[in-house]
């Protein structure tokens, strides 16, 4: 049998030295993976060949790879969808053999290698495609390991749109969730007050999640941003409340939309008539995005006066449920803990006051920080030294959005063929500085501008805290348990680049500034009743989108400069691009000066009428006409609900942009 086949298990040799496309295949991924079995399927009327792929320790290691690889050897020119059917039929009947979310498929099909990857990703499935026209010679090893990397490794798994719940993205907080839902359970009042994106919502979703594994306890689910529930009166939030536990009594889980469309009795005469018929389940009602109904809303004014009468009746509810010795345990998240600290409210003893404990959820622990830096970036092939994860966490004040999003700028800002890489901690430094500069700053701003709104008293003692360097803790204790600062002996300072940056854009920007208006639509034009909390990633979105509109009009004015005819005007190639009364009103400016001036749609008519000079960048214009008219409708510029849709849209169009101007 000849050298060429000895990365092949012996018995199998004669069959792939049999099989030209195999032995070829089998040659290419010398080094790289052993061929342990040669096998001949039908499936759907049409003959496959397989082969496993055990990786050698050095890839298994390197590209994360811990189990053998299915490939799927074709020399079809048109593959179709049943390809990947039928590698995910193969991978469950070897089960737990191969890889559950990687393949390989060998092809003939030009267009094939995006269709295949679509379809995989789809199915959960990353395809390795590997393009060989029929009688041509297959990538050498090297190029196949390259390749390996920048499929394994080119998804993001820093960046998830929303809070998540799921273990292989829930981070740090695991046995909290468990402790807290084991005392809802019981009935028992807790609260998490904490600044935006610091995890409040991941958590109540993380505990949903359990409590509907595990049956218990029923959950009410009260969004209390929900305008058509914050704009009721005292009594109608009541009568809301206990349909939606009546509604998780009997289903085990309720959203306060699902009760807003009818009332019913009054709160306590509600649970009477449960308890009466026997549903005694542990009950648990979680409060999500309490500001809105609390006296210090900017959204109800009403609540000044009807916040004490919502939770005089809570309480009384919770005082009966004791006396059935039935569990009702309610959950409290938001921003500012002010309402439930104070002793009056009006000139009237605070009702809530010792009922819901001030609690507060801090961003992570610095090892919790490390552990999510090292596990995500191994995902993706990006190894950090001890020190690199230290700086990276402490930029980030251990908030595990912004870790998140720093962590996205550093995946695009890494070459991914080159994967596995170890950056060193100048280049980690370098990478984290930029990204606060350019998306940490507008990302923290944001936060901080919403506890400004929210919690004034707090923002005014961060404040004198960033401008004297700290301030003493009896002063500055809210700072530390909101994880805006950290304690240092008797006194407490920030640490975090970030918050301090985006203290820096709140304290100086104007009101025309891109923070102010990312801010003031996302309140003001977006319908956040029924949309999840997006501005941070439109803050983002729409910097790297402003960046690229700057990269798109200097690649248009260098390529028509030096692609066009000798004697042709790429200025007047511009003007022609554009309509005509627009045309006439610039043609009097140098070009450089109607760069500038050109809108966003008019950057797509000048590509798209002088498409030759472009073809090279971007490939498809039918590709790119989509990318540009999807990031053309700016979700944040008009009143529209957003959702994860919408966002994952923009991310994507993004990218693909991205990799073609930027690169």
């Amino acid at each position: 049998m000849p050298d060429r086949l000895i990365n092949v298990t012996e018995d199998i040799k004669p069959q792939v030295g049999g099989d030209e496309l195999a032995k070829k295949l089998a040659f290419a991924l010398k080094n790289l993976f052993t061929v342990t079995s040669y096998k001949r399927t039908r499936a759907y009327n049409t003959n496959y060949t397989t082969i496993f792929c055990k990786p050698t320790k050095t890839i298994a290691n390197s590209l994360l790879i811990d189990r053998e690889i299915v490939a799927l050897l074709t020399s079809y020119t048109n593959v179709q969808v049943r390809s990947v059917k039928v590698i995910q039929q193969i991978i469950n009947n070897q089960s737990p053999r191969l890889s559950p979310n990687i393949a390989i498929v060998l092809h003939s099909d030009k267009e094939g290698d995006d269709k295949l990857r679509n379809w995989g990703r789809e199915d959960g499935v990353t395809i390795i495609p590997i393009y060989r026209p029929r009688g041509s010679v297959l990538p050498s090893s090297d190029v196949f390991r390259q390749r390996l990397s920048k499929e394994l490794f080119s998804s993001d798994p820093f960046q998830i749109t929303g809070p998540v719940s799921d273990d292989i993205d829930f981070f740090g907080r695991k046995n909290e969730a468990l402790e807290m839902l084991r005392q809802l359970n019981t009935g028992r009042i807790r609260s998490i007050f904490g600044i935006r994106k610091v995890g409040k919502t991941s958590l109540i979703n993380r505990l949903i999640k359990l409590a509907t594994d595990s049956g218990s306890p029923r959950i009410a689910m009260v969004d209390c941003s929900v305008k058509e529930f914050y704009n009721l009166d005292a009594d109608h939030a009541l009568r809301a409340l206990a349909k939606v536990s009546k509604m998780a009594a009997t289903r085990g889980y309720a959203h306060i939309t699902d009760a807003l469309k009818r009332t019913d009795d009054g709160l306590v005469p509600v649970f009477d008539d449960l308890w009466a018929k026997g549903n005694n389940y542990p009950l648990a009602i979680v409060f999500d995005e309490i500001d809105y109904i609390t006296p210090d809303s900017t959204h109800s004014a009403h609540w000044k006066i009807q916040f004490n009468d919502f939770w005089r009746e809570l309480r009384v509810l919770v005082q009966e449920a004791q006396r059935h010795n039935v569990p009702v345990g309610i959950l409290v998240s938001g921003v500012s803990s002010r309402c439930f600290r104070v002793p009056q409210i009006n000139g009237h003893e605070n009702s809530v006051l010792h009922f819901v404990p001030e609690e507060y959820l801090k961003p992570f622990s610095r090892q919790s920080s490390i552990s999510m830096i090292s596990d995500l970036s191994k995902r993706c092939g990006i190894i950090f030294s001890k020190e690199g994860k230290e700086y990276f966490a402490k930029i980030c004040g251990d908030f595990p959005y912004w870790i998140r999003m720093a962590g996205s700028h550093i995946h695009r800002a890494i070459d991914v063929e080159n994967r596995p890489v170890e950056i060193p901690i100048d280049k980690v430094k370098e990478i984290l500085d930029e990204f606060v500069r350019s998306e940490g700053r507008e990302i923290a701003a944001i936060a901080i501008k919403h506890m400004e709104n929210i919690y004034p008293e707090l923002f005014s003692v961060l404040t004198k805290c960033i401008k004297d360097g700290d301030v003493n803790f009896s002063e500055g204790r809210l700072l530390e348990r909101y994880g805006l600062a950290i304690k240092n002996g008797v006194s407490v300072s920030v640490v975090s680049d970030m918050i301090k940056s985006g203290f820096d854009a709140v304290s100086n920007a104007p009101e025309s500034s891109n923070l102010i208006y990312t801010i003031s639509n996302f309140y003001n034009n977006i319908n956040i009743a029924t949309s999840t909390d997006w501005s941070e990633e439109l803050a983002v979105i729409n910097k790297r989108r402003n960046i690229i509109e700057r990269k798109l009009r200097d690649l248009i004015r260098f390529s028509l400069k030096i692609q066009l005819p000798k004697g042709s005007s790429w200025v007047e190639v511009v003007l022609g691009s554009i309509p005509n009364n627009r045309r006439n009103d610039m043609s009097s400016f140098s070009g450089d000066v109607i760069m500038e001036k050109l809108f966003w749609l008019d950057l797509l008519n000048i590509v798209k009428k002088n498409w030759p000079s472009f073809q090279s960048t971007f490939g498809d214009i039918k590709r790119f006409e989509v990318a540009m008219d999807l990031l053309n409708d700016r979700p944040d510029a008009h009143a529209k609900e957003i959702d994860l849709a919408d966002v994952a849209l923009q991310r994507r169009e993004l990218k693909w942009l991205e990799e073609k101007v930027l690169s």
